[in-house]
């Protein structure tokens, strides 16, 4: 049975089914990275008009320093209330609470500095002082004469208070939702969270009140930034109102409040006829306008100074709130890292009163899922033939096509898909598509070598004739000199072409380059497909054989440049190459069999040479040479270092350079020696912004120079993730 074939289509349709399963079946840590991405679609929308509406009477720095520390006395928030409403605001909600007695702070001082009084002394001290005071009455008569004050309380989830007799209430009195629940097990109340005590308002400011509601918010546990708001609370088996939406239902005359519940958590919350959606634990997403003070602000010292017209008030929803730093009632939020804890009131409020929310309905896991299997399918047929710069490029296009529309999506809708699954569907199957393109590719130049290997280089053929003996197996071990030399993106230059033009392209190409290395007295070791592999020293010994290679890979570019204009007026690409040069102990002889023998070298050092060619890509250079070459060469060009790397099966680091020219051209190349090698210099001293600089300064003359493009991507890298201790300046190769 005949085995099929892993094609670029199947190979993108796998993939795209296992990304879309596991998508389906969820997974916290990357469904966290999802999270954060609708944070970057917010930033990436901008800072929107916060609702007019809505007006934020702050407590910010300057009140403090005007009039004193935080908290103000109640007679002072009493006046407050009493400029406020006399502008007639729609309602007045306090993102504050006043659980203690006026007089509570002034007996626990007295308590520190005074023994031997039993707590039923204490007792009549306190209500003496609020006798005293009398600070209570009146804000709760600025409260009552307003008639439009909703207080605000919060919940603890984990503790109890110290004073339960001044901050637990009963929950009857928190409770406002209409709860519905159509099963009576309550697992769908399960779901919302649930507080273990409530700090409220004192019992003569609640009566005095039009409502009440929390305003706790809870932040992501796995990063701290606030992003969503719980409508629901449950406490004491009662379901709590926020302190949003107890001042949009006095703002809508009292609009009838519904919560209701399914077998797996919150099903809907309503608010009049205004639907709210939340997640299966009460929670809203938040759609934030902007960073802190997008909502407009007024001083209350400006307020009791007389500063602000009544008029600004009009009509409003007012939110009292402290906005001093060092009062720490400050959040993290996907804008502002220091945002005021009443603008996320503000804009749970503007979220529900203009109806503009961020949606995560139940489908869009399947929507996201449809767009992964579509991205998977679109990917297997476009890169069936498209490859290198072109493949990339088609990769690339489709993520910024997703990202452009789905960010459109997001802003005209709030819907934010995800951006997590898609985005890797792309990464993963162009990656594999990749490979398997490689694969394919080296499996073909395989194929060419063992046509090309029928051949014998005629320096061998005429030692042949002379000394029979050559022809037995074996080989000795000498110090030689080895080049290899390869076409760049050969395999997409051999699907452009007709199978004819194609040869006759490599005969000509492999023709001109062999004829280079014979005037230099190398040996031709074979043709490996497009690539060509020489070497100096044997089967004649050559005293200045570095030299000669080294000159020969100067000469192969400098006629690659003669046949760029041939090959144009024949319709043939332009052929670019990389020569690698390594000098070494090998071992050269006959190596086969009886029927079938080949002349060539075998060892480590034969494969530093070949790894040495592979590096010309990364680093962006044409011909790059080792430093054993470089030595034995004395002199016979000119180069610059390059690196220290690492390759593939060695130990031991090799200093690699890049071959410039010939040794009589040093003053052409003097000033990009020095530059560089002052760079790269600051490189390895890890003075990643020095060299940056330096490296940056090379390309302002020469833009195209690939080492300095490869050195300060990495300075790039390094200046925001610090290489360990253990870090020499050695780039470490895992590809051959």
């Amino acid at each position: 049975m005949r085995r099929r074939r892993l094609t670029p289509l199947r190979i993108a349709l796998i993939l795209g089914v296992g990304l879309s399963i596991l998508r389906f079946n969820g997974c916290v840590a990357l469904q966290q990275i999802d999270t954060r991405a609708i944070d970057l679609r917010l930033r990436q929308r901008g800072v929107e008009a916060a609702s007019p509406e809505i007006l934020i009477v702050a407590v910010d720095d300057a009140s403090l320093e005007r009039v004193g520390r935080w908290p103000w006395p109640r007679a002072t928030l009493a006046r407050l209330v009493d400029e406020v409403s006399a502008g007639e605001p729609a309602v007045i909600g306090f993102d504050i609470v006043q659980s203690e007695t006026s007089a509570a702070p002034l007996v626990r001082g007295l308590r520190e500095r005074v023994e031997g009084v039993d707590d039923e002394t204490w007792a009549s001290v306190r209500r003496a002082l609020v006798d005293w005071t009398d600070e209570e009455r009146i804000l709760a008569d600025s409260l009552a004469a307003s008639g439009r004050a909703v207080l605000g309380y919060f919940f603890e989830f984990d503790r109890r208070s110290a004073d339960e007799a001044a901050s637990r209430t009963a929950a009857a009195e928190l409770t406002d939702y209409n709860v519905v629940q159509p099963s009576n097990d309550g697992r769908g109340e399960s779901f919302v969270p649930r507080a273990t005590d409530a700090v409220v308002n004192l019992a003569e400011l609640r009566r005095s009140a039009l409502g009440t509601g929390y305003f706790n918010v809870i932040p992501d546990q796995r990063d701290g930034v606030y992003r969503r708001t719980p409508l629901a609370i449950r406490y004491d088996d009662e379901v709590a109102l926020p302190l949003s939406m107890a001042l949009l239902r006095a703002y809508w005359d009292d609009a009838a409040a519904v919560i209701r519940f399914a077998e797996f958590g919150v099903e809907s919350v309503r608010l009049g006829p205004r639907t709210i959606p939340v997640a299966e634990d009460g929670q809203m997403l938040l759609n934030y306008r902007g960073p802190g003070r997008t909502f407009e602000h007024v001083a209350a010292a400006d307020i009791l100074d007389g500063r602000v017209a009544p008029e600004t008030f009009r009509d409003r929803i007012v939110l009292l709130g402290v906005t001093a730093i060092g009062v720490a009632d400050i959040r993290a939020t996907p804008f502002d890292g220091v945002f005021p804890g009443v603008e996320i009131q503000a804009t749970a409020i503007d979220n529900i009163l203009r109806d503009d929310f961020l949606l995560l309905p139940k489908w869009v896991v399947l929507v996201e899922i449809a767009i992964v299997l579509l991205i998977a399918l679109t990917l297997g047929l476009l890169l069936r033939h498209a490859r290198g710069l072109f493949g990339a490029a088609v990769a690339v296009a489709l993520a910024l096509v997703y990202l452009a529309a789905t960010q459109w999506l997001f802003v005209s809708s709030g819907v934010p898909l995800g951006l997590f699954f898609p985005v890797m569907a792309i990464v993963v199957i162009y990656a594999a598509i990749s490979i398997e393109h490689f694969v394919r590719e080296e499996s073909e130049k395989r194929h060419i070598r063992e046509a090309f290997g029928l051949y014998l280089n005629p320096e061998l053929a005429r030692r042949v004739s002379e000394q029979p003996e050559l022809l037995e197996l074996g080989g000795q071990k000498r110090s030689l000199t080895v080049l290899f030399s390869d076409i760049r993106g050969f395999t997409s230059i051999s699907e452009k072409l007709e199978p004819e033009a194609l040869v006759e392209l490599l005969n000509v190409y492999l023709g001109e380059m062999t004829d280079v290395i014979f005037e230099r007295d190398g040996t031709l070791d074979k043709y490996i497909g497009d690539a060509i592999m020489a070497v100096w020293g044997a089967p004649v010994a050559q005293p200045d054989q570095a030299a000669r290679a080294c000159l020969a890979a100067v000469e192969m570019m400098e006629r690659m440049d003669g046949l760029a204009t041939e090959f144009a007026g024949r319709g043939w690409p332009v052929l670019e190459i990389g020569i690698g040069l390594h000098a070494g102990e090998m071992v050269v002889g006959n190596m086969g069999s009886e029927r079938r023998l080949s002349y060539t070298v075998v060892g480590d050092n034969v494969n530093v040479g070949s790894r040495l060619e592979g590096l010309t890509k990364l680093y962006g250079a044409s011909i790059i040479a080792s430093e054993e070459v470089l030595a034995a060469a004395d002199g016979a060009v000119v180069a610059r270092e390059l690196d220290l790397v690492q390759v593939k099966g060695k130990a031991r680091p090799v200093r690699i350079f890049e071959v410039l020219g010939r040794g009589q051209e040093g003053e052409r190349w003097a000033l990009l020696r020095e530059r560089f090698g002052a760079a790269l210099a600051a490189y390895r001293e890890r003075r990643w912004d020095d060299a940056l600089q330096a490296f940056e300064t090379v390309l302002a003359d020469l833009p195209d120079d690939g080492p300095s493009k490869l050195y300060a991507e990495r300075c790039r890298r390094f200046q925001s993730a610090e290489p360990d201790d253990a870090w020499q300046g050695v780039a470490v190769m895992e590809a051959k």
